[in-house]
């Protein structure tokens, strides 16, 4: 059947909003018994309706719930969370967000106990289980005096065995502290990493190898010896502690310009693992809490398996440490999140969460002998519509200063249609968060969704992105605002001037930092017609005095320190240039998030109001930083690709009423 001639944007499509909430599943923080060979994770699913569970699966091949509702295993230590729960031998231990403790939950009987005192002032976040099992090690974030200047990171020592909940500070002074792992050759050493204002993880950390005293009245710190950061001079970001077998210590730095291995044992130099650095970066930006980019294996700890992005590309690879040597497995997947090292049999084995353009995120178990895998969990429950997914083309572009850049250009996708001749599709420029993260060549349903309704979509690594070394991520220092929005606009020129895209259907869209650089681009640009804030930075004043301590001096680097430079905050500020804004804006928000919080929708809102332009704005109530709950991702969804059709002059197929202020001033 030949193609029906429709629109750009009119296009029908099999990916719809329900297909996205009920197929897809977020599967994280796998775990296995290596004694009984059962897996365990953490699910976010429609079903849960925004509740993290924990599954398991035994030999029968059975998922099962462990955590029915109301427990919720997740975590808000740095509002990001991550490192929710850890394996014992035959129990787990896992925080609960409805009331900020910690249990230990029976892995038979599914009893679970809370190990530490009723508080929700405290979090926590980071679990290390001595080899004993009579304590545990972990990040708490203390919220007592809860303002970001006095919210105080430790890490603790929890008992296990105690009669009642029990908590006392092991190491104290630093703003911040991750990674606590104890060394399974000697349980009474240990590492873990710390860093302090004004640096993020990605900046400067402090990297310890310390000892205990273990005795029956508590556990405390002998000593501890500082193995990276303590060049002040010369900025290094080391992360990832990690022990094998036999003692060693494996980690992650980027002394060399690019986060590369190295290891260390007590007597001698910390070293590098491969014969020469190299230009590849061997983990992302430490964000949240558990990330797992390297693994020693478990016939061979001088063997460390790997994943590492070169040009922005995932690759696989065994590390061999006495050999010097780095060997890539090939592999289908283009995008490798975490590693595992695990056997199978009598063989290594790895799991790996793997994803490609057209392919779900999935969890494998790779078999390194027979170089086989087998699929253990996916995060989507149905098909692909292969006809509908768009395949992602690799995009370096000039931008200014005759500098590059990088993106990933998806092209409009749908077996079904093709547009009248002589027209262009609308274009969805992206641009990322944190600033500091980057695009990856998965498969990303939002972006699909648009695409196969007859959209362009490109997604952005502007100057600051991880994933190119330390040298490109740098380019946001100071530049924030300026650099991002440079390379966002000069990437939507590129596909103009190639032809692909209507030059005069161009928006921009992003969330959180990403938000603040559509905000940006509006205020400071002319170049869109269209932009989409999904809970975006409009004012850097306001940002810096009501946020969090994670992230409290985090617009220093990218800035300057505030109120020294707060003439340069306010022209940097959206809000302050809302007078320049001249095109349409739409904002989703949630009500309750800590990170941007609502008045940085409602700010802009206002003031655009004010101006007459065309506003939408929605408030979803019970949403934080990012949208969870199924009718809310929904609403999202519709709501801008309809917002978008309103002012591009077309009607999506599945269109719905969205509420645009000042809406007869869009031009017809």
């Amino acid at each position: 059947m030949a193609p029906t001639i429709a629109p750009f944007g009119e296009w029908k499509s099999p990916i719809d909003v329900d297909f996205i909430t009920s197929s897809t599943v977020t599967i994280s923080n796998l775990r296995k018994n290596e004694l009984t060979g059962d897996l365990f994770w953490n699910e976010l699913s429609g079903k849960t309706n925004g509740r993290t569970t924990i599954m398991t699966r035994g030999a029968d091949g059975t998922d099962k719930e462990l955590t029915p509702e109301p427990f919720h295993s997740r975590n808000h230590v740095h509002e990001y969370g991550g490192g929710v729960f850890t394996l014992g031998s035959d129990f787990l231990i896992s925080s609960n967000d409805a009331d900020s403790r910690l249990y230990k939950i029976d892995i038979v009987t599914r009893r679970a106990e809370p190990l530490t005192p009723e508080n929700k002032a405290w979090r926590y976040a980071d679990i290390a289980i001595h080899p004993s099992e009579k304590f545990l090690i972990c990040v708490r974030e203390d919220h007592t005096i809860d303002t970001p200047q006095t919210v105080v990171n430790t890490l603790v020592v929890v008992k296990l065995d105690a009669q009642e909940p029990n908590v006392h500070v092991l190491v104290e002074g630093a703003d911040f502290y991750s990674s606590p792992r104890f060394n399974p050759a000697n349980p009474n050493e240990f590492a873990y990493y710390s860093w302090n204002h004004p640096f993020m993880t990605w900046d400067h950390t402090q990297l310890y190898y310390g000892y205990l005293n273990i005795l029956d009245a508590g556990v405390s710190v002998e000593s501890q010896t500082l193995l990276a950061g303590a060049d002040k001079a010369h900025e290094e970001s080391a992360n990832q502690p990690r022990f094998a077998s036999d003692g060693t210590l494996y980690f992650v730095s980027d002394k060399t310009g690019f986060w590369n291995l190295y290891s260390y044992r007590p007597g001698k130099e910390v070293e590098l693992v491969l014969q020469e650095p190299v230009k590849a970066e061997f983990q992302g930006p430490a964000w949240t809490f558990g990330a797992r980019s390297f693994y020693p294996l478990k016939s061979d700890p001088s063997k460390i398996a790997c994943t590492y992005i070169k040009n922005g590309l995932y690759y696989l690879a065994i590390a061999d440490a006495l050999a010097k040597t780095l060997k890539d497995i090939p592999t289908e997947f283009q995008v490798i999140n975490s590693v595992y090292a695990t056997t199978e049999g009598q063989d290594d084995a790895l799991i790996l969460s793997v994803g490609s353009y057209n392919i779900p995120e999935q969890v494998i178990s790779y078999n390194l002998r027979t170089n086989t895998y087998n699929v253990l969990m996916k995060s989507s429950t149905v098909e692909v519509p292969q006809g509908w997914i768009s395949k992602p083309e690799p995009l370096t572009f000039k931008t200014t200063g005759g500098l590059e850049a990088y993106a990933l250009y998806y092209p409009p996708t749908n077996i079904d249609y093709i547009a009248p001749e002589g027209t262009l599709p609308p274009l969805r420029v992206l641009s990322h968060g944190g600033p500091s993260t980057a695009f990856a060549s998965n498969l990303n349903w939002s972006i699909n969704y648009f695409t196969s309704r007859g959209f362009g979509c490109v997604a952005v690594n502007y100057g600051g992105s991880t994933s190119y070394g330390r040298e490109f991520r740098d380019r946001l220092r100071g530049q924030w605002g300026v650099v991002d929005v440079d390379d966002c606009c000069a990437a939507a020129r590129c596909l103009v001037e190639r032809g692909l895209v209507d030059p005069k259907k161009l928006a921009i869209v992003g969330g959180s930092a990403g938000g603040y650089t559509t905000l940006a681009c509006l205020a400071f640009r002319d170049v869109f017609q269209a932009g989409v804030s999904h809970y975006g930075i409009g004012d850097l004043e306001t940002l810096v005095k009501d946020t969090h301590k994670f992230e409290l001096l985090y617009p220093e680097s990218l800035i300057g320190p505030y109120p020294a430079a707060q003439n340069l905050y306010r022209e940097r500020s959206p809000l302050h240039s809302a007078d320049k804004i001249t095109c349409p804006c739409a904002f989703f928000q949630g009500a309750e998030d800590k990170v941007v919080p609502p008045n940085q929708a409602e700010l802009m809102v206002n003031a655009l109001k004010q101006r007459d332009l065309p506003v939408a704005y929605v408030l979803f109530e019970g949403e934080g930083h990012g949208f969870r709950i199924p009718k809310n991702v929904k609403a999202a969804l519709q709501g801008e690709v309809s917002f978008l059709g309103r002012i591009f002059g077309f009607k999506p197929f599945d269109a719905v009423q969205v509420d645009i202020s000042n809406e007869d001033a869009i031009c017809k």
